[in-house]
């Protein structure tokens, strides 16, 4: 696994491990499931994101209350949730429906690794320093990958991201 998912898996980790200690969560199968979320390996397919549509996905809610989206159902039952997670093997999203600073710069974060994804330029960016940093490497590399697959298109919208990174 590369230096820069590794980095995204832990930054996913980390704002997991800073919700189970800033936020006073009651419901100790919400913590386990979150806890069980930290440390499992299915962290790589999971994605801060808002819900999509016909994508399986976990929804905490301001109660801290578990809404688990499956094949067009929501489940709340902690052990089904846990066994389901224990199964998952594609990309699902985990939508946070209360913000704070650092919630909201992981979202932008994922967002604009989506708008990547689809060679959009973003606006405008609202990254902390590491997280840009972090994004900045990612946009390096995917630049000398364009270079050497001889991708111009590619080359010039990593260019511009690059140069809207260093700006922001």
């Amino acid at each position: 696994m590369s230096l820069m998912v590794t980095d995204l898996i832990e930054e996913r980790r980390g704002l997991l491990k800073y919700i189970l200690f800033k936020y006073h969560i009651k419901n100790k199968e919400t913590v386990w499931v979150l806890n069980y979320l930290k440390d499992h390996p299915v962290m790589k397919y999971c994605r801060f994101s808002a819900p999509v549509d016909g994508l399986d996905g976990i929804t905490l809610t301001a109660s801290f209350q578990l809404l688990f989206s499956h094949q067009n159902m929501i489940l709340t039952e902690a052990d089904v949730i846990f066994n389901l997670l224990n199964a998952i093997e594609e990309p699902f999203y985990l939508y946070i429906t209360f913000r704070d600073d650092k919630i909201n710069q992981m979202y932008e974060y994922e967002w604009l690794l989506e708008q990547m994804d689809k060679q959009q330029l973003p606006d405008q960016l609202a990254l902390s320093a590491r997280m840009k940093t972090q994004m900045m490497a990612i946009v390096e590399t995917r630049i000398d990958l364009a270079l050497i697959m001889n991708e111009r298109a590619g080359f010039q919208y990593y260019s511009k991201l690059l140069k809207k990174l260093k700006e922001s």
